[in-house]
Formats: structure tokens, sequence, C-alpha cells
């Protein structure tokens, strides 16, 4: 077995690994991801394949994201036919996803999309970690993941040529992380997940993201009661003493819906109290104004309250029911009546799925005390319109819930409403970016490496490599990887070597590039192996060069 990997190599859209099984003839993708960004980085997506696509077998697919599966439709246009395996619930986001990038560039149509073939991996009697057949000595495990909704990692098992203690045929795994969620079994925080799993402890290598493996997320921003203090406080400043609008850009797809899920937890908490805080006679009116998210609704509401075969459920948060009031099927049926369109009363709140163009933005302007809008970055779409009229005026507040790029309209607006040097007399923000972030911090990427469980008489040496961050993330993750492997803890898994992940052919059987190993590469690892601390390697290094 070899891999190469082929995206995110660089950054962190675009993710592609591409695996070829030599016993069996077999080439598969995990992934098939749109470079987004930069005019530089997009360009990317126009670049030719370096596989021929009509040869992939497989796409294994971790989750919906458009910079995991946004040129699967481009695939299928140049000769793919094999089956993109995945969960159901990323099945169909995937759909509505590609869809409405399918009307927004040209590289595919919608009958490209159409033309996917899809085998959702959880049908009739499903638990997780179950094991498929893809070839003789070849097959997958499917993993929940917390990242977003059908999201999963990905294990891939093969038999090598040589032969283990017992007499059969040894087998190796990799397992690919995807995008690596912020819950875990103490905490789960943010509204919807539950916690994901960690890779097996035999597992020969782990693929894992860094996105934020730079980063260590403050403790304050992992409190799901802190995070809903913060909502209510901008509630009541905005709504009940200002008398103004709060304005919510979001993505469409899993972020808007836990907005909803928080303020349906707001509202149970309202009703609660003997004072409540937002009294005024009559329900607090949310307007959903996003035809996608309200698309996507009707995924959640069909697949949020599905539970595996031992009966559990097989994503919700098993918090969330008690928080705001209601079970999984009562939450679900919010989504379905959302999504298709229908207006959901509940006590103390209603909320609207509104869509359409500016009279519809009008009307729910005057309606709304809340409105969440689509796109996330407000360069388009509902959003854009209603900063357009919201934004100056101070009474109204704007409320950041996920990530803006230096260049979009929304980050723009808060950057100017925020500068101490400006004369602002706009709208107020309210950063809340940090406590919804679906991305694990540096201290979950490490626990999802090393956290064994308890399970570690099946451990094995695990060679990691670092795909899908920047690269001083990528850089800072390696050394903090270097330090918890090298205090070497009773209950840690063991990491033998960590490689930033190149475009180069790796043969996983040999542990070896196709080229030879690069000798920096080698030296980090013999130093590594006689117990030298990544200060001491760092140091030695530097003094070589």
């Amino acid at each position: 077995m070899k891999v190469k990997f082929v995206g995110a190599i660089d950054g962190v859209t675009g993710s592609c690994s591409w695996l070829k099984h030599e016993a069996t003839n077999t080439q598969l993708l995990v992934d098939c991801g749109m470079h987004q960004g930069t005019h530089d980085t997009q360009f990317k997506n126009h670049e030719k394949f370096p596989f021929r696509p009509a040869e992939i077998k497989y796409v294994l697919l971790t989750h919906a994201h458009i910079d995991h599966c946004g040129l699967l439709p481009r695939l299928v246009k140049e000769g793919f036919r094999g089956h993109v395996y995945c969960t159901a619930a990323t099945r169909d986001i995937a759909k509505l996803l590609l869809a409405d990038s399918a009307r927004q560039q040209n590289d595919y149509k919608q009958h490209h999309v159409d033309q996917i073939k899809w085998h959702a991996i959880d049908q009739n009697d499903f638990s997780w970690r179950k094991m498929l057949r893809l070839a003789d000595g070849l097959s997958v495990n499917f993993m929940r993941s917390s990242h977003v909704l059908g999201a999963a990692m990905v294990s891939i098992a093969w038999q090598t040529s040589e032969i283990d203690e017992s007499g059969k045929p040894l087998l190796k795994s990799i397992c690919f992380s995807g995008d690596i969620g912020c819950q875990d079994k103490t905490n789960c925080y943010l509204p919807l997940m539950k916690d994901g799993f960690e890779p097996f402890p035999n597992a020969d290598y782990l693929v894992v993201e860094s996105t934020y493996g730079a980063t260590v997320r403050i403790p304050e921003f992992k409190v799901a009661q802190n995070r809903q203090a913060a909502l209510s406080d901008a509630v009541e400043r905005t709504v009940f003493s200002k008398g103004g609008k709060l304005f919510i850009p979001s993505f469409s797809f899993h972020r808007a819906q836990e907005v909803i899920a928080d303020f349906i937890w707001l509202a149970e908490q309202e009703a609660s109290e003997d004072e409540p805080m937002f009294d005024q006679g009559r329900p607090l009116r949310v307007a959903l104004h996003s035809s996608l998210a309200t698309k996507l609704c009707k995924v959640f509401g069909q697949y949020l309250g599905a539970r595996v075969s031992s009966g559990k459920y097989q994503y919700l948060n098993n918090e969330l029911p008690e928080r705001i009031g209601m079970s999984g099927e009562q939450l679900s049926k919010v989504f379905r009546e959302l999504g298709s369109g229908r207006t959901v009363s509940l006590p103390g709140l209603e909320i609207e799925p509104v869509s359409g163009g500016r009279q519809d933005a009008d009307r729910a302007r005057d309606w709304a005390d809340v409105i969440i809008a689509s796109a996330g970055m407000c360069d388009h779409g509902p959003a854009k319109q209603h900063l357009d009229e919201l934004g100056h005026d101070p009474k109204n507040t704007l409320l950041t819930t996920g990530f803006m790029s230096a260049s979009s309209a929304g980050k723009r607006f808060v950057s100017h409403a925020r500068d101490p040097d400006s004369d602002w007399k706009g709208a107020e923000v309210v950063e809340m970016s940090h406590y919804y972030s679906a991305h694990g911090d540096q201290t979950k990427l490490l626990d999802h490496i090393f956290n064994l469980e308890g399970y570690t008489s099946f451990m094995r040496e695990t060679v990691v490599f670092i795909n899908h961050g920047e690269s001083n993330g990528k850089s800072v993750f390696r050394e903090a990887i270097e330090k918890r492997a090298s205090e070497r803890k009773p209950s840690d898994r063991r990491v033998s070597d960590i490689q930033i992940a190149n475009g180069q052919w790796f043969n996983l059987d040999t542990g070896c590039y196709e080229d030879g190993p690069r000798p920096e590469d080698e030296l980090k690892k013999a130093m590594f192996e006689k117990g030298l601390s990544a200060e001491d390697v760092k140091k030695l290094i530097e003094q070589l060069s």
C-alpha cells in the first residue's frame, strides 16, 4: 500500500489523499475537496488531477464540507465511475452543497453531481467501526467524528506480505482523521454532536489535520453555559434594552442549526425562570434567512436523532435533550418543520424560515428580533443585505459565530467597528466565533493521537502524518507531538516518527518514501528514538545546518 497526499499539504483546503493497493490493483481517494481562499489557491481547482479519474475505484468521504468533497463532480466529469463511501447524512448534505456549488462555478454542472454513485455505509443494522470489504485483503472502518453532522474518520487496513506471530499475513492500517471536532466524553459543550472516537490502538499510521495545531483554546470557550450566557446577554442588551435587531451571519451547514439549538435552549432557560429577563408579552422572534440552511434543516431532521443498532443516538449530544427540555425526536421534528418551510412555535420562541430576495429580507427585519442569515462572511446573499441595512444603526448588534477571511465584508466591518482609533457609530459587534469553532485545538488534537482509552495492550509504534494546516501550525504542532511522545506516559500511544505530509509517494509497507527517506527526517527519527527532547533535536539540527 502506498499513499500520496494530493491536497491540503500547503493549507487548510483541498483535502485529498491518493492510495494504491498494489496487490489488488485498487486505487482510492480519501476525500476530494475544493481549494478555497485566494485566487491563487482557487486556481488549483482547475489543475489536472495527478491521477486518472477513471482508474479510481473508491472515494472514502469523511464529511460534506466543500473543501473535502467539492471536486467530486469534476472527478465524475473526467471519468470516475466508482463509488463514494460515506454516511447517509454526509451523502444528503453533500448533494445539497454540491448543487449549490454547481450554480456558482463553471468546472461542473448539476448533471455531474447527479451522476455520483453514493454508497451509504450506515444503512440497516449499523454500528460504528463495522468493517467494510473493498477488495481481497483490503477493508475500511468508519468511526464517528464530532466535527459536523455525518462526519467520520476513516481507517483503512490491508494485508502485507509479512507474517505475524500466529503465521497469518500481517495486517497494517492507516487512519485519516478528517476534520477533528471539539467534543469529548467529559465535555460535549457544542450544541448538537456527540464526542468523536479515537483511532484504533494498533494503528500503524495516523493522518491528522492541524488547522488549530498551534492554538490552545481558552478554557472559558469550552463551557456550554458560558456560550449560552454570552448569547443571552447579547439578546437582552440588543433586543430588550436598545430595541434593536440581533444579526447573526452564519454558515448554512451545521452552524445555523447549532445556533437554532442554542436559541431553543435559551427559551427553555427563560421559561424556567421566576422572573424571565425576556418578558415582553410575546415570544422571541427568530428568522432563518437562508434557502440552503433551510434545506439542510430537513436533513438534520432526518438524521440528527438517528440511532445505531445498540439503540444509542448515532450523532446527538446526550446532554442536549436535558438542556433544551425536549427529546432528540422532538428536536428532529423542529428541524423537519423548518426544512419544510413552516414556522415553529415553542414556549417563548418563534422560528420562521425565510427565503427569497429583498422583499423577504425587508419583511424579516420588520418582524424578527433575531436574524440568522447566510453567507457567513457577508460577501453575498441575505447576510450582505442585512449587514447593509442594519450595520449603520448603533441599536443593532452583529454577532459572529464563525471564521471570516481578512478580505471579507464581514471581517472588514468587524475590524472597523472594533478599531479603537475609529469613530465608530454603527452596530455593536459581539464576537462568539471561539465558542462555536468546530475544529479541535492543539490539546484536542494531541489527545486524538495519544489517548488509547486504556487499550494499551494493543499498542503499536505509530507514524504520524500532519496534514491540512498552515505551515506554522504544522511546525508548532509537530513540536507539541514530539514533546508529548518524549514523555512516554504509560497510557499514551507510542509515536515512532512524525512526518509533515508532502507530495511524495510513501510506501506504507516499508515505511519509506519511494524516492528514499530525506536525510533530515532520518536524522530527526534517529535522535528522537534515542530519547532526546524535541528542543534538543531542534538545536542539534540547527547546529548541523
